[in-house]
């Protein structure tokens, strides 16, 4: 099954995208282009005639960077491109945006808002080539001249939030109405001496810290679960307890910061419209108007941002403060155009994140033996694979269903660009090399184990006498009169009666393919060319047109 898909690793998978949105309706074709890259193995593999782990420039890639689509009112989603990378730059993610936008105009799916986290390259992207110059939090698609809300993703903000309070320990907040009117100065020390105080207690109150959320090593910075662990209502209630009855009131102002940061990420992580009244907790409710509480919630919570940076008083990193006003205004603003000019009854502002991505990425590590650093060949085919599940087990298409849809189109778009490429390879090919004696010899003998294990599978009389010589009486082979050597000396010397003898057809067959492997390792542009191009056994089949014969070549 996974056969009869498109195996292409960037952009050209216009055919399956068509049949996955052939069954969404206009509302779930609303989407969330979501950016990211993950880490790879270092390692180049040759699989099913291709090449896998270098960039385009021929060098060895160390991350991939993957664009997915999701629906925003759906469960789809789809990895529409994968780019291998050795050193990712704004310019390269740029030009990567660039034509994945133009291959999804191409089908029926509206993008209405990009993700990135926050890292430096993609602060840079957002600005300078999204933005020209000056950070907004939205721009108008050229195209379309529809708007395109551009975000932070506010699960790596919240991170990045709780590791800066880890690191610096004090925050001194400003006011904001109504949890916290005067202010607050926080202080991470008050959660490490409440989980001190109740390392020794067999019932906990601030049940979900751990000694790693205290002291995290370097890879668990990573974790939403640390995080969520400082900002969670056991945590603050906790807090709150010890501070009116146990005589710790220092800790109150630390409560009202987790306070904060708990409604904020109540707010941004609704993935579902009844987890507000599962919860009971009107903070986790949809937002159902332009005018709700919650987007206006946003849009002070990112002021209270900006008066905290302008104060200068201790607290989050300018990197975050960024990050962390920039995505509530965006959001506010996405979910109010979602509701106003998209029709949609409600907005789940948890399906503005990228967690659709990173779980994407654990499914293929566990289908690569649960690896985390794995190679490029086992994304593409783990890929390859749950594209085949999407179709046939989510999208609920037949096998004729694909091929009819699915094989027609993309074989012949990926034909004509492969076959252009090895026809340039081809051309480039001089045959200014000629074999040794020692090549030669060796050529003849390998020539006659193919031809032998050739007869051997097939069983034919006619490829055999066309493949393998049986005459022993005849005159040794010269590969060139100039040239004082006979090609057949190795074998005659080690043959004892087993080996085949190869044809001159199959010996000048196996010279031919020397040729060209020569001809390509001696020239580095030809060797970038060939490893890069999509299916490499295509240059050997573009080689064989160019000579009708072998008569022709020799």
């Amino acid at each position: 099954m996974t056969r009869r898909l498109n195996t292409s690793s960037t952009t050209d998978n216009a055919a399956y995208l068509k049949l996955r949105v052939s069954k969404l309706n206009e509302f779930e074709r609303t989407v969330l282009l979501i950016i990211d890259e993950i880490y790879i193995a270092k390692r180049v593999e040759y699989s099913c005639g291709e090449v896998r782990g270098l960039t385009g420039e021929g060098n060895i890639a160390s991350t991939l960077l993957c664009v997915m689509v999701k629906s925003l009112a759906g469960k789809y989603k789809d990895i529409v491109a994968i780019y291998p990378m050795e050193r990712l730059t704004a310019a390269k993610e740029h030009q990567c945006y660039t034509e994945v936008m133009t291959t999804l105009r191409s089908t029926d799916l509206t993008v209405v808002a990009v993700s990135v986290d926050n890292a430096a390259m993609n602060r840079k992207f957002y600005s300078d080539h999204l933005c020209a110059g000056t950070l907004t939090t939205q721009i108008t698609d050229t195209v379309t001249g529809q708007p395109l809300f551009l975000l932070f993703d506010p699960v790596h903000t919240i991170k990045n939030v709780y590791n800066n309070f880890q690191r610096r320990k004090i925050f001194q907040c400003p006011a904001i109405e109504p949890m916290m009117p005067n202010g607050c100065a926080a202080d991470f020390n008050h959660v490490i001496q409440l989980f001190d105080k109740e390392s020794t207690m067999a019932l906990k109150k601030a049940h979900k810290l751990s000694t790693a959320t205290l002291n995290p090593k370097s890879i668990e910075k990573t974790s939403v679960k640390l995080a969520v662990s400082v900002f969670c209502e056991s945590t603050r209630d906790a807090l709150q307890f010890y501070s009116t009855h146990e005589g710790q009131s220092a800790w109150s102002a630390t409560a009202d910061f987790i306070t904060l940061i708990l409604k904020l990420w109540n707010v941004l992580n609704v993935k579902t419209s009844s987890k507000g009244k599962h919860k009971r907790d009107y903070t986790m409710d949809p937002v159902r108007s332009s005018l709700d509480w919650k987007l206006s919630f946003l849009r002070e919570f990112a002021d209270f941002c900006q008066r905290w940076e302008l104060s200068a008083k201790p607290g989050l990193s300018k990197e975050t403060f960024l990050a962390l006003g920039h995505t509530c205004l965006a959001l506010a603003d996405s979910a109010s155009f979602l509701l106003d000019r998209r029709g949609f009854r409600f907005v789940l502002l948890g399906h503005l994140q990228s967690d659709a991505i990173e779980s994407r990425f654990g499914w293929l590590r566990q289908l690569a033996g649960a690896n985390y650093y794995i190679s490029m060949r086992q994304v593409v085919e783990g890929d390859r694979k749950i594209r085949a599940l999407s179709l046939l087990k989510f999208s609920r298409f037949s096998l004729s269903d694909i091929d009819d849809a699915l094989l027609t189109y993309a074989s012949e778009s990926n034909s004509s660009s492969d076959d252009s490429l090895a026809d340039t390879i081809a051309e480039s090919i001089t045959y200014s090399h000629w074999p040794s004696a020692s090549d030669a010899n060796v050529t003849f003998y390998v020539s006659g184990a193919v031809a032998r294990a050739v007869v051997r599978a097939t069983k034919c009389d006619k490829c055999r006498l066309l493949l393998i010589n049986d005459d022993s009486a005849l005159e040794p082979l010269e590969m060139d009169a100039t040239l004082d050597y006979s090609s057949t000396l190795f074998l005659d010397s080690v043959n004892c009666g087993g080996l085949a003898r190869p044809s001159d057809y199959t010996f000048l067959l196996a010279v031919h393919c020397w040729h060209v492997f020569e001809d390509i390792r001696a020239s580095a542009d030809l060797q970038r060319q060939f490893l890069v191009a999509g299916c490499q056994r295509v240059t050997g089949k573009s080689e064989h047109y160019r000579f009708k014969s072998f008569r022709d070549f020799l």
